[in-house]
């Protein structure tokens, strides 16, 4: 007797199957869109603090904030490097009105090759700041070795963090 070989037929899919595949599929080409909307948060450059950071040569100053009221005086708060091996003036000041017969007047720190120092601490301050809180404030730093920048500086309200930025003690 001769055996019979059931020929190989090729099997349907189930009917389940195709529409949880293409359920599979819409679902990949749904989601990978979501990178093009929404991008990695870690590959997005941002400044964590209040202020900005400023680079001026060897001179780096980061969070720089003025705090006061905008009539008047406003203190320096921030953070300032001098990355250079050679020692350098900072002077910080509100940018002139080109049309003001005097300049206005800012201040200035020493800083030792390699030296970090808070400007918070060092009593800093700037006379003529017009602005609200809030408002940025174009600066001009200037670093004896490096040259000059102006920048956009936030000015905040003595408040919260910025309650203990006062200006240095007077001599008596």
């Amino acid at each position: 007797m001769k055996r019979r070989i059931p020929a190989l037929t090729p099997r349907r899919p189930s009917r389940r199957r195709v529409p949880a595949v293409l359920a599979g599929v819409a679902l990949a080409v749904v989601t990978a869109g979501c990178q093009v909307n929404s991008p990695v948060q870690t590959d997005v450059a941002y400044v964590p603090a209040d202020g900005v950071p400023v680079d001026v040569g060897n001179l780096a100053l980061r969070d720089l904030v003025l705090v006061g009221d905008g009539n008047g005086t406003a203190m320096i708060s921030g953070s300032a490097v001098n990355l250079g091996n050679e020692s350098m003036t900072v002077q910080i000041a509100p940018q002139g009105d080109p049309n003001a017969t005097t300049p206005p007047s800012g201040s200035e720190v020493e800083l030792s090759p390699r030296q970090q120092v808070n400007l918070a601490d060092k009593g800093l301050q700037l006379s003529d700041v017009k602005g609200k809180p809030g408002a940025l404030v174009p600066v001009t730093v200037i670093s004896n070795t490096g040259g000059t920048a102006v920048a956009q500086v936030p000015l905040l309200p003595a408040t919260d963090f910025y309650s203990t930025v006062t200006p240095a003690p007077t001599g008596s």
